[in-house]
């Protein structure tokens, strides 16, 4: 039996991962908005949160600065970060 040291993943391949799920996991989201009838199945998978902060623009007189972040969570998108998380798991 051979021993095998453990590979530690890389910080940037593991936020490209989850990142990729929740892409994936939104779109998908999108997807189900159209196809879904209205209803109450559709409003539990397409309904999101947003979690972030508004723009703010930071004026230097010579350079002006506009920053923000948002992104909307919904169910979907937290099974696409799941489906992500799994495949890290599972391909070691």
């Amino acid at each position: 039996m051979k021993f095998q040291p453990s590979r530690k993943r890389n910080v940037g391949f593991v936020f490209v991962i989850i990142f990729t799920g929740i892409v994936l996991g939104t779109a998908f989201s999108q997807l189900v908005g159209m196809i879904v009838p209205e209803g109450v199945v559709r409003d539990f998978f397409i309904k999101s949160l947003t979690i972030g902060w508004q723009p703010f623009t930071l004026d230097l007189y010579i350079l002006s600065f506009t920053m923000g972040f948002s992104f909307d969570v919904s169910v979907i998108s937290i099974v696409g970060v799941a489906v992500a998380w799994y495949y890290l798991r599972y391909f070691r």
